[in-house]
């Protein structure tokens, strides 16, 4: 039983990292094709010499109609969720300090967003990027919660 255990953690862990580089990776390729040129991203990928794929890629979806939403806000509720996703999969610490990790930065995004709305700091403040940082958090509490639960049923039989 204690077999099946390990692989089914070793399973979810897997997962949850290939899940969240999917996720960083969508977030990026969204910048790359959709937004300006002079996000510090691009650059990044210019250095790396991917200029060159990089303008035929965009020149091949610049009549594509992106809502602002997919534009602007998907990237970063992609970030986040991969974050949570890569935080939760590689932590070594135990269930508070592991909440602690995977909240940290969600809950920075979302508190900065508020400061934003409450004129506190500078930026825009926008509600679907607030959604787009409170969803996943939210969505990783409740889905980790029940399948902390069905496993410990497992492991216990």
């Amino acid at each position: 039983m204690e077999q099946r255990a390990t692989a089914l953690h070793t399973y979810a862990m897997t997962s949850q990292i290939i899940w969240g580089v999917v996720a960083l990776l969508c977030g990026c390729a969204i910048y790359l094709l959709f937004r300006s040129q002079t996000i510090h991203l691009y650059q990044w990928a210019v250095v790396a010499g991917l200029s060159s794929i990089l303008d035929t890629l965009r020149q091949s979806v610049q009549h594509w109609q992106v809502s602002d939403f997919v534009r602007y806000s998907l990237p970063d509720g992609l970030y986040c969720a991969s974050y949570i996703l890569l935080m939760d999969a590689v932590w070594k610490g135990g269930k508070a300090s592991r909440t602690l990790a995977v909240s940290f930065m969600p809950l920075v995004a979302i508190t900065h967003e508020l400061l934003q709305g409450a004129g506190l700091v500078r930026g825009t403040f926008d509600v679907c990027d607030l959604l787009c940082y409170a969803v996943p958090l939210l969505a990783y509490f409740v889905v980790s919660n029940k399948f902390f639960i069905h496993f410990f049923s497992i492991t216990k039989s």
